[in-house]
């Protein structure tokens, strides 16, 4: 399976813009994504403008991103481990409220990292009761301390 197309991931969790080559002759549902250096998502993308192939930017693929949290990282794959963990952390625990509060609405759902990356959620207008339900579920589910609910 060859990597010629890249995608851009910017997530929900940071500043990041990250490149993403995968295999277009691959049906979307089972595509793999393999994060890759700004570099390397040139060289496949310029591979396929020497070919001419129609739908192909012409343009240089734009820059990838180092937000601050994860500039310490580089364009590594551990920075993509890291911020694919962080973003899958944050939906997991958006899922655990909504399993303890079964009529929250999304735009309700308050969260962010803080500088040691770790998870803080709130859920404004919750009783104290359903936070202490919320706080037990996400500590069995992910481990004390790893999300915080404010």
């Amino acid at each position: 399976m060859p990597l010629n197309a890249i995608q851009l991931w910017s997530p929900d969790t940071c500043d990041c813009v990250i490149h993403l080559a995968y295999d277009d002759t691959i049906p979307p549902e089972q595509r793999t994504f393999t994060a890759v250096t700004e570099e390397e998502a040139e060289g496949i993308v310029s591979a396929r403008r020497l070919l001419k192939e129609s739908g192909i930017n012409q343009n240089r693929q734009p820059p990838a991103k180092l937000c601050l949290p994860h500039a310490h990282l580089g364009h590594t794959p551990a920075r993509f481990q890291q911020v694919t963990s962080e973003n899958q952390l944050k939906n997991k625990a958006f899922s655990a409220a909504q399993e303890v509060i079964p009529e929250l609405n999304p735009r309700d759902f308050k969260w962010s990292f803080d500088e040691n990356r770790n998870l803080k959620i709130s859920v404004p207008g919750t009783s104290a009761e359903s936070k202490l339900k919320l706080k037990d579920k996400v500590n069995k589910k992910f481990g004390v301390d790893k999300v915080f609910i404010e």
